[in-house]
């Protein structure tokens, strides 16, 4: 038997700035969502259609991602349920500047401009919460923009390494263990180079004597060492 979804409602109010609108409007605007479902693999919206709304990841994961002449794949960000998809947020006719993808059978709850302009017009506060989170998303974008031009592969591998292993409160001085619950190719796609990198830039962490890989797991044996290779000795000692 499959987990019953939650509520809407319950789903907008893990939204950043959306939970600080009163009950009754979430409400409101719960109920004026639609479901959309897309199967593994299956695009949610793709880049150059329409822009229609936000969508709010309600069961599975998505990818939101933007594919190179070439056949190479950035992966902007991932999305799991309670997260917002906000690219498609807009009043201007736009289009989607990136695509949506579904990591596993996935499902998502849209509220479109139409609604949202709507609402907008009379609880304002409905809009300044849509602005401070596509702000929000616009500075990680940046960050990733810095990050892909500015640092090699190990320090970007090390920095998602130990981002993962600070989600699991991990501490200096005590080993983690991460399960590879993403394949390589999803990893390469998040840090913006090919497989091939990823397997070299593991290497070269072992080689550090910072992780030990096997091919359920990732075993971080330094975290302080593995830090100073993602952000360098004067991020590293203000962690």
């Amino acid at each position: 038997m499959g987990i019953t979804p939650r509520p809407a409602v319950e789903i907008l109010r893990e939204v950043r700035g959306l939970n600080s609108l009163p009950l009754a409007e979430l409400r409101s605007l719960a109920d004026g969502c639609e479901v959309r479902k897309a199967a593994r693999g299956a695009p949610l919206f793709a880049e150059g259609a329409p822009a229609e709304g936000l969508f709010v990841v309600r069961t599975g994961e998505i990818k939101v991602t933007k594919q190179g002449k070439d056949g190479r794949e950035q992966i902007i960000y991932l999305a799991r349920p309670g997260r917002p998809i906000s690219e498609g947020v807009r009043f201007d006719g736009g289009k989607y500047p990136a695509s949506a993808i579904a990591m596993r059978n996935s499902s998502a709850l849209l509220l479109d401009n139409a609604t949202i302009q709507r609402t907008g017009d009379q609880k304002p506060v409905l809009l300044r919460a849509l602005l401070d989170l596509r702000a929000h998303r616009e500075d990680r974008t940046l960050a990733l923009v810095s990050d892909l031009s500015l640092r090699t592969v190990p320090a970007r591998l090390a920095s998602f390494l130990c981002a993962l292993a600070a989600a699991r409160g991990a501490k200096p001085g005590q080993p983690v263990t991460l399960v590879r619950d993403l394949t390589t190719e999803t990893v390469a796609g998040r840090l913006g180079t090919v497989r091939e990198e990823i397997s070299r830039g593991l290497a070269f962490l072992e080689r550090q004597s910072t992780v030990q890989v096997t091919p359920d797991a990732i075993d971080i044996v330094d975290l302080e060492k593995l830090e100073k290779i993602a952000y360098g000795p004067r991020r590293a000692s203000q962690a």
